[in-house]
This record gives structure tokens, C-alpha cells and sequence, in this order.
């Protein structure tokens, strides 16, 4: 199958910013994936938790490190709780897809790539480098990655 995502879509994943829960490693080489909406389907809070909570607990288990983060849009009005696991390229595209997410971001260093889980041509490296994407600003109240039911 082909599994191309549509530009629209994959211009937003483009316009990223991460918003780290803590410290990060000194050297960065690994997956950040989203551990909510799985399959790009928005999920209530008590949904996305739960989820997230499985999927961490999976990686866990395989004996991933990881680094809790927020993956958002300029403002953090958009965000999805996410993770930095310290893995290969290689592997990353089976850790996404047992995430159930249509993409996720390399880090090789300072450099980050946007990556179709499903398509490994289908990527692209991102104009601006990792900590040039860091931010540590007020999360708002409003989440827009969550529905409200």
C-alpha cells in the first residue's frame, strides 16, 4: 500500500514544537511518537490516558529509555503527550506503528526528520534543528487534541 499522507497534514506535522517534561539526554538520538489520538483520531482525556498509559508500559517493558514530552503547535493550544525513546531509525517506524501513529520524528543529534510510519519514503528533514524547537512556555488551559464529551 502506498500510505502517503496528505501535504496538508504533513505540513502541520512540520511546524512542531516540544515541550519537555525534564532534563533531556545530552546526546539526542532516538523516535519522539505521540502516545495519543491513535490512527489521527482525537480521543477524549480519560481515552488518551489510558492509551498512553498502555503504550508507555509496552516500551517499557522492551526496555526503552524514554523522556516525557508534549509534541504542539506554536501556541501549545494543540498538543499530544509524547515520548523520546532512545532507539535506533530502524527501529523506530515498529515502535510507532505499535503506537498506531501515522508519523514520527527522528532525532539524529541536532538534526530532526518527520517520518511517515507506513511510507519510509516519505520523510522529510525539518528546517530548524531539535533545541531550536524546545520550548518551555505556559501550557494553556485549552487542549485542542482532546474531545470534550
Amino acid at each position: 500500500m502506498h500510505h502517503q499522507i496528505d501535504n496538508a497534514l504533513w505540513q502541520q506535522y512540520q511546524q512542531v514544537w516540544f515541550r519537555p517534561y525534564g532534563a533531556l539526554p545530552a546526546t539526542l538520538y532516538g523516535a519522539i511518537i505521540s502516545l495519543w489520538n491513535p490512527n489521527g483520531a482525537k480521543q477524549t482525556q480519560a481515552k488518551n490516558r489510558r492509551f498512553q498509559h498502555l503504550m508507555y508500559q509496552a516500551i517499557k517493558r522492551r526496555g526503552y529509555q524514554m523522556h516525557a514530552m508534549w509534541g504542539a503547535n506554536a501556541s501549545l493550544d494543540y498538543r499530544e503527550f509524547s515520548v523520546l525513546i532512545l532507539c535506533s531509525e530502524r527501529t523506530a517506524a515498529r515502535l510507532a506503528a505499535l503506537c498506531a501513529q501515522k508519523a514520527y520524528y527522528f532525532v539524529d543529534d541536532k538534526q530532526v526528520w518527520l517520518c511517515n510510519t507506513y511510507n519510509p519514503q516519505q520523510r522529510v528533514q525539518l528546517g530548524t534543528s531539535f533545541r531550536a524547537r524546545l520550548t518551555y512556555d505556559a501550557l494553556p488551559n485549552h487542549n485542542h487534541a482532546i474531545v470534550s464529551r
